[in-house]
């Protein structure tokens, strides 16, 4: 309903926006409750019925009913606190209402997109012993989709989105590709997957629409196609349609009135037909208007966080008093200690080698105790080797520091030192099991999953049959998460870190070997802190999930973790940079696009340059190592030396593209130079700081100059994004507000052109071409202001 008085927000339109009385409305008013609210997750639909957990979204509040769109079904629960939801939307996205003692917030949903399919074993492979399917569709999990004999044929049904996936049969034990599927693709390790295309017709109805100008207190949003809806919301409330003004050319969001009393709030955008989803558009506000400046982003802003990854054992050596090998001859100096401690961290931090790269967010690996002894075996092409705990992933304790590594005190003076100079740091937390001599196992050892299965065999390293019960190591018990008794402890041990030492966040280590009861109990404990609840901190959660993007998707959400690494991108990405193969380009791009549309345009996915777990990509842009050999056994049997110097560029290109996609950048230690290394524990030597040659100073100062960009350019932070290729170069856009930012990448051996704008940085000598594996950033005004 229109008001007919200026009188409630007057103050408020002038100080704003010159608008005319017409304009003001009475029936939206922005809650206080939201003050410290992230913007909730919006709630994703399956193909047939949906569970929302209330805790994922109200831990504090209580909910007296829910609303939603037709034709969903529900059923609300209140004493057990979840809604049921039945069926799917029409279109592509509505919204959930939910009316609490705390006022009206509202959810958007996401209509499923999944479809079912029928998949008919071959007629040569019909009647083996032993069939399985598994692929990209159903997380490699061979016991995910069994097989039905129906009318004399051996079927199983599909349900994904539209999408290709790569799959293989498992035939009497034996991985092959369909025999009657001719498309196929190189699965990175020597052979070949096949591929499965589920085709929709509903992408064509797609836009790809941009916020492209800010003025007078509204944006302006253009490339709807005709007939398409739009619904905004600000912070958790749905903004009224009067407040969106559609033409013919574009459409206008006026911000409202309360915006301008919030010092950080929200403004995001969502249009669709019934059709499709458009990509989404997110713009943060302080005090009312967009954020237009790096400075006023702050701690809880994790866009615009940039992390260092390092092991602690491998950094830097502050303290020699702590330096404590395993003395077992079986254990190879490798897979040793070397020495690297907190002290050293710390040291680092205040000799400024942080500031000088430039990052502003530290990631440690797990610093609790870990056994004293030996474990494990490598015993492989002639080499043979025991392990120390060096690497901090079998906890004896989860909330004790290792004494290897410092004190409790020494940990508090790291921390106090980087918070000062405004550092965030997160903790890398292992949940999912203990190592045997944890107290907790000696104690409760039923508290351990079976280390046996049904059949009698090991249940060790069964990633994804298994996935909530496989132990990593037959040392390495398991825990049962699915059990509240268990929960409870070991979530009230994760808290010690951000409750007592300050921590900013957690890498969650395996993260889809451990139930969701897990991700949610931690999650509501954090939301009831003292410092989310009064200061509105937001402690920050990322997991470890070797996966498709549907599970990885599935474990974030507003109750449970706020991103997961995006290893498919990761892994497409350092395939075509290394190879720069037509065939690589292809595949990530398509990559990305699924990225994109799985995790939304502005998610926080973590993009690596490398990770404790993989070859050096340096070594492998070399070829070094190869993607088809054992990358662990050449660093035990080979010196993987320098790189050659196309290598380093290489690397160069791989640090442009990280530092110009959505989500969080995240430099694996080393990185920045170039440390060369096979995998594990090749690609673990200790950290390099002195004696650097002009390919490593040059890499540094490339990396130092990305970083600053990325720091500086709102577009590469919060803008949308659109990746596509130009005479084999590859294109990122970003938009932002209208100030955009493209980024054009030469991975190949000629010299290309590249288009017009302001250059903010290149590596190439040229100012108009990009010589052979090279970059540029280049700026283009694309504001439109509309009053």
């Amino acid at each position: 309903m229109l008001k007919t008085t200026c009188k409630r927000y007057w103050i408020v339109w002038i100080a704003v926006i010159s608008l005319s009385c017409s304009r003001q409305f009475d029936d939206f008013e922005a809650s206080r409750e939201q003050a410290f609210i992230y913007p909730f997750t919006p709630i994703r639909l399956n193909i047939d019925t949906t569970l929302v957990y209330i805790d994922d979204y109200f831990p504090l509040i209580e909910v007296d009913s829910v609303r939603v769109p037709a034709p969903l079904g529900q059923l609300f629960q209140k004493e057990n606190r979840e809604l049921h939801l039945f069926g799917n939307l029409k279109e592509a996205i509505g919204v959930a209402e939910f009316f609490t003692e705390k006022g009206k917030f509202d959810i958007p949903i996401f209509r499923s997109d999944k479809v079912k399919l029928t998949y008919v074993l071959p007629p040569s492979i019909q009647f083996k012993r032993s069939i399985a399917i598994k692929g990209t569709f159903n997380s490699w999990n061979t016991l995910a989709n069994p097989f039905e004999l129906v009318d004399g044929n051996y079927q199983t049904t599909i349900v994904a989105d539209p999408g290709k996936y790569e799959y293989v049969l498992v035939v009497d034990g034996r991985e092959m590709i369909d025999p009657e599927n001719p498309d196929t693709v190189s699965n990175g390790m020597g052979g070949f997957n096949s591929v499965l295309d589920i085709r929709s017709d509903l992408a064509d109805s797609c836009s790809w629409v941009e916020a492209v100008g800010y003025n007078k207190g509204k944006i302006t949003i253009r490339s709807l196609r005709e007939g398409q809806k739009v619904i905004a919301f600000f912070n958790n409330q749905k903004i009224p349609e009067q407040f969106i003004k559609k033409y013919p050319e574009h459409v206008d969001i006026v911000f409202p009135l309360a915006s301008v009393s919030f010092p950080r709030s929200w403004l995001r955008v969502y249009s669709f037909s019934e059709g499709c989803r458009n990509n989404e558009i997110w713009i943060p506000l302080a005090e009312g208007n967009p954020v237009s400046h790096y400075g006023q982003l702050t701690k809880n802003d994790w866009h615009a966080s940039i992390w260092y990854f390092l092991m602690v054992d491998r950094f830097f050596n502050g303290n020699p008093s702590n330096d404590q090998k395993v003395e077992d001859p079986e254990v190879l100096p490798i897979a040793n200690y070397m020495g690297g401690d907190l002290e050293g961290i710390r040291r680092k931090i205040a000799d400024g080698y942080f500031d000088s790269l430039g990052v502003n967010a530290i990631w440690l690996s797990p610093i609790t105790q870990n056994p004293a002894g030996a474990y494990g075996l490598w015993d492989k092409g002639g080499v043979k080797t025991k392990f120390s705990g060096y690497h901090g992933y079998w906890p004896v304790s989860n909330v004790r520091v290792d004494h290897r590594f410092g004190t409790a005190e020494e940990l508090n003076a790291l921390l106090n030192e980087g918070h000062k100079r405004g550092y965030r740091f997160v903790l890398d937390y292992v949940a999912n099991h203990v190592h045997q001599e944890h107290p907790i196992y000696q104690q409760n050892p039923d508290w351990a999953t079976s280390l046996y299965l049904p059949d009698g065999s090991l249940n060790t390293e069964r990633w994804d049959d298994y996935r909530l019960t496989t132990w990593f190591d037959v040392f390495l018990p398991t825990l049962d998460l699915t059990r509240p008794e268990i929960v409870e402890p070991m979530t009230d041990s994760a808290l010690v870190w951000v409750k007592d030492y300050g921590f900013d966040g957690f890498r969650h280590d395996a993260t889809k070997h451990i139930d969701e009861l897990y991700w949610r109990t931690l999650t509501k404990k954090i939301k009831t802190l003292e410092r989310v609840k009064q200061q509105g901190d937001k402690i920050y959660q990322i997991g470890e999930t070797y996966g498709s993007p549907e599970l990885i998707a599935s474990y974030i959400s507003s109750g449970m973790l706020d991103a997961q690494f995006d290893f498919n991108l990761y892994d497409a990405s350092i395939r075509y940079f290394a190879t720069g193969q037509e065939a690589d380009l292809q595949k990530l791009l398509t990559t990305l696009n699924t990225s994109l549309k799985t995790y939304g345009m502005h998610h926080l996915m973590g993009n690596i340059t490398g990770n404790q777990d993989r070859p050096r990509f340096i070594s492998l842009a070399s070829g070094d190592v190869r993607f088809d050999e054992d990358t662990k056994l050449a660093g035990y049997t080979r010196i993987i030396g320098k790189p050659k110097e196309i290598a380093y560029k290489k690397l160069q290109l791989l640090m442009a593209f990280t530092m110009a996609m959505p989500g969080i950048p995240i430099i694996y230690y080393g990185d920045e130079i170039g440390m060369p290394g096979a995998n594990d524990p090749d690609n673990r030597r200790m950290m390099k700081f002195d004696d650097w040659d002009s390919d490593e100073k040059n890499t540094f100062k490339t990396s130092q100059n990305l970083i600053a960009l990325r720091k500086k350019l709102l577009p590469l932070i919060y803008g949308t994004t659109k990746v596509y290729t130009a005479d084999d170069l590859l294109v990122i856009e970003r938009n932002y507000l209208g100030k955009k930012i493209s980024v054009y990448i030469n991975n190949t051996a000629e010299e290309k052109s590249i288009g017009s704008g302001r250059i903010l940085y290149s590596n190439s000598l040229h100012t108009d071409k990009l010589e052979p594996y090279t970059f540029a950033l280049i700026e283009n005004s694309d504001a439109v202001l509309v009053n």
